[in-house]
């Protein structure tokens, strides 16, 4: 509109304005009826009148269209409005699909363990670092959490509770350097125990050190919690075997690299398990 204001049709309206202004005063100075005068002016306004007349409807067409425009740019701020809470919806609609089949998984490990009790949560926030080997949830003392709870995702161990209070506890996961679980392989029952390095952690990974000469352990195979040391219950899922590699620090016997069954830098959400036939008292 500002644009139209300043441009050479509207001052050329104006001035069409003056003139059929100073028309019409004129024209009130003459006689009245057909006089040589009368012809003047009127052959001189005439085309000033009809140009006037479609100024005017030009004016009429640009305030239309500007009109239109507005109601565009309006309709147009809805629809992306709703597209964004369309986006949404899926967003939401995926983290739900995931929550289900969290709790369909973990529902089928309770109905195997009936001396499981556990706690949900959520976790809340991560290390400051920006690595995978602690978070924290969003449950504690008051929901019957403690230092030495077991965490899983479905059947897959996350890691365990290294501290505690009474809203909120921080949780040690299988990516870190300083966690240590007791294990066996499913497909030999041969006793292992599973741990991790910086440079595993940085990829997602973990490994059985160690092998024994005579290990069955190849690619694919499952490998889960002992139970023995009472930190864990039996059978919890630790990861799958990916390859086996020569140990950095010895050159000569072989590590199990494992991949965890939890994709731990994804979890949202955990199953705290407060108690189990078994439990170590000891934090």
């Amino acid at each position: 509109m500002k644009s139209f204001l300043k441009s050479t049709a509207f001052r050329a309206l104006v001035i069409v304005v003056v003139l059929l202004a100073l028309g019409s005063v004129l024209a009130g100075f003459l006689p009245s009826g057909t006089t040589p005068a009368n012809a003047v002016v009127s052959a001189l306004f005439s085309p000033l009148q009809q140009a006037a007349s479609l100024a005017a409807k030009k004016l009429e067409v640009f305030q239309l269209s500007f009109q239109n425009a507005a109601a565009l740019a309006e309709e147009n701020k809805k629809l992306q409005e709703e597209n964004e809470k369309i986006k949404q919806d899926l967003v939401d609609l995926d983290q739900a699909k995931q929550k289900i089949a969290l709790y369909e998984e973990f529902y089928e490990l309770k109905t195997q363990n009936e001396d499981f009790k556990p706690v949900v949560a959520s976790v809340v926030g991560r290390a400051p670092d920006g690595g995978f080997a602690t978070f924290t949830l969003g449950r504690g003392t008051a929901h019957g959490v403690r230092v030495g709870c077991p965490v899983v995702s479905g059947k897959n161990l996350v890691g365990t509770v290294t501290a505690a209070a009474a809203n909120n506890c921080t949780v040690t996961t299988l990516l870190s350097p300083e966690l240590s679980v007791g294990a066996y392989a499913l497909n030999s029952s041969e006793s292992l125990y599973v741990n991790t390095t910086k440079e595993l952690a940085a990829e997602g990974l973990t490994r059985a050190p160690g092998l024994a000469k005579d290990s069955m352990l190849a690619p694919g195979s499952v490998v889960c919690t002992s139970g023995l040391s009472g930190l864990y219950p039996r059978g919890l899922i630790i990861g799958t075997v990916t390859e086996l590699a020569d140990n950095p620090e010895t050159g000569y016997v072989q590590d199990a690299i494992i991949a965890p069954g939890a994709v731990i830098n994804e979890i949202r959400d955990v199953f705290i398990i407060t108690a189990f036939d078994g439990m170590s008292d000891a934090p």
